[in-house]
């Protein structure tokens, strides 16, 4: 169940993603919308730019939980799909969001305060342990090798996996989401394999 401020702030983010131009929303269609009273929109927020900068906080809140809540498979293969499954999700609603951005450009887009910088930040370095543990699986079950990668590797890899989710995102890959997630898998093994 999402709490009042959670509401307010998924209603935010129902109108980033249809496009609607976040100026000429009034509070009290924010508030009716959420079914609760103009007066209870400014119990958490003084003013609508802070509930603009709430929301993106919020979504990034949203993607940090999809991405690094525990994974549910443990070996090497499973969890490797489970996390570029999880991040497919993540890029297919933020994409959703940036054509609604782009696509009116009268809705504010957030000033990236030191806040929303340090979110970002924090996400990517626990996404970073995410992949280390699970490479490390992969060593253990003997599926890698047992060395050291070479020193551009994490960056191949990086360049693999957001190269082929983007163009799969983009529609410019004629595949199922099972055939994608094969065939990241398929060139991570074979570029550490490699090199």
């Amino acid at each position: 169940m999402l709490t009042t401020k959670d509401r307010i702030l998924s209603v935010l983010v129902d109108h980033i993603k249809t496009g609607t131009n976040l100026s000429n929303l009034s509070l009290s269609q924010i508030a009716a919308e959420a079914e609760i009273g103009k007066s209870t929109v400014y119990e958490y927020f003084s003013s609508k730019d802070e509930m603009i900068l709430a929301t993106y906080t919020y979504l990034l809140d949203t993607y940090h939980q999809i991405l690094l809540s525990d994974l549910t498979h443990s070996d090497f293969k499973n969890a490797f799909i489970e996390q570029i499954s999880r991040i497919l999700t993540v890029m297919k609603d933020a994409k959703n969001i940036m054509d609604a951005i782009m696509n009116n450009n009268k809705t504010p887009f957030p000033i990236f305060s030191n806040h929303l910088d340090a979110c970002m930040k924090d996400i990517q370095s626990k996404m970073d342990g995410r992949f280390k543990y699970i490479m490390e699986t992969g060593v253990m079950e003997g599926i890698l090798p047992n060395r050291e990668p070479h020193p551009f590797a994490k960056n191949v890899i990086q360049a693999i996996i957001s190269g082929l989710l983007f163009q799969f995102v983009n529609q410019e890959i004629k595949c199922t989401e099972d055939q994608l997630m094969t065939l990241i898998y398929q060139q991570t093994i074979h570029h550490l394999k490699q090199h």
